[in-house]
């Protein structure tokens, strides 16, 4: 995992940036700078939290990789103006790539008062920089994303790509408006779901843990180590979402069957506007019980509490998806599609070699 003070890559990006005559500072030197941003955005999704940052360089700074964190706030007149996560990653044979939590590069976010000019302006230079940065690097794969901000229209960072010539395919996210009633949400599920939400919430002693329980964290834990019939991730990477349920920024619920033993859980991360379904595990044997089912409509009136305006399952598989994808994630995003109300676009860019 990266250290307080900047490296030598985000000390490059900021002169890259200073050369194109835009400040820039790293996150790390300035962290309650981009929470004061994030409260300034339009929109502030669950990517650009610094719980979902810090735990996806837990994430991919294990296993013989090294994650660098390289996030960097823009300035406008001397005021910190955007949000722009950014991640270098070694792997174990030295080579190394740029993006954005572990994948293809996210977009900057700019405080909602900031002139639609200035946008364009800082924009067009964190995609110049980028692409240098890519070629410095020799990076194989060059790619970004354009996702979901609660916007109309597509801004300046989707016509830049396109007009690099980037080559364009369409993903796909679900989404809960949570801006709505819950009872008209609920109406909205697949119709099999709720007589199952109904059984769950009266079979399972369920419950929405909103403070850093430490005993029942780590029985989570162990429950997903034993779904998963091995280890999947770091021990880090857990302390991380354990600090963000700390810091605010994430709940997990647990369902309890008979001594209170723990057949479920999940966890969900959240900003001020947007929930995002990070991680679930449930006991093989009741998968025929509605486990997560009574997870999901919790978690829903959890995020309405907070007044989050929009939950993220998490995206939606198609078969003809490339790569080509699972039965099992077919099956994982046709039970998430039937809590969602919108299918809503995620343009991902690939920039040519060369």
């Amino acid at each position: 995992m990266t250290t307080a003070a900047p490296t030598t890559e985000a000390q490059d990006i900021i002169a890259a940036l200073g050369a194109l005559k835009v400040e820039a500072r790293p996150r790390l030197e300035m962290r309650a700078a981009w929470e004061e941003i994030g409260d300034r955005l339009a929109y502030w999704p669950v990517d650009y939290s610094q719980a979902m940052i810090d735990y996806q360089l837990a994430y991919f700074g294990s296993g013989g990789r090294q994650a660098e964190d390289v996030s960097v706030i823009l300035f406008h007149d001397n005021r910190p103006t955007g949000l722009w996560p950014l991640m270098v990653i070694t792997e174990a044979d030295g080579s190394r790539r740029i993006g954005s939590n572990g994948g293809p590069a996210l977009p900057p976010l700019f405080a909602r008062e900031i002139a639609a000019k200035t946008v364009k302006s800082l924009t067009t230079a964190c995609v110049e920089t980028l692409a240098s940065v890519w070629q410095r690097l020799d990076q194989h794969e060059r790619d970004c994303i354009d996702g979901f901000v609660a916007s109309m229209g597509l801004g300046d960072w989707h016509g830049q790509w396109m007009l690099r010539s980037a080559r364009i395919s369409v993903q796909h996210d679900l989404f809960v408006d949570l801006q709505r009633p819950l009872a008209e949400i609920r109406t909205n599920f697949r119709k099999s779901f709720k007589p199952l939400i109904s059984q769950g919430l009266k079979l399972w002693d369920a419950s929405v843990i909103t403070e850093p329980d430490e005993c029942q964290w780590e029985e989570f834990h162990q429950l997903h180590i034993a779904v998963a019939g091995r280890v999947t991730r770091s021990d880090e990477s857990w302390r991380q979402q354990l600090a963000a349920i700390s810091s605010g920024e994430a709940f997990f619920v647990v369902l309890r069957g008979a001594q209170s033993v723990m057949v479920g859980a999940a966890l969900f991360h959240i900003t001020r506007d947007e929930g995002l379904y990070a991680v679930g595990a449930y006991d093989r044997s009741l998968f025929d019980k509605p486990l997560g089912h009574v997870a999901q409509f919790l978690s829903i009136e959890e995020m309405k509490r907070r007044g989050v305006r929009w939950y993220r399952l998490g995206s939606r598989a198609y078969p003809a998806d490339t790569p080509m994808i699972s039965a099992k994630d077919m099956s994982i995003s046709d039970f998430k599609q039937g809590f969602s109300s919108h299918l809503i676009p995620r343009f991902r860019f690939e920039l040519p070699r060369g």
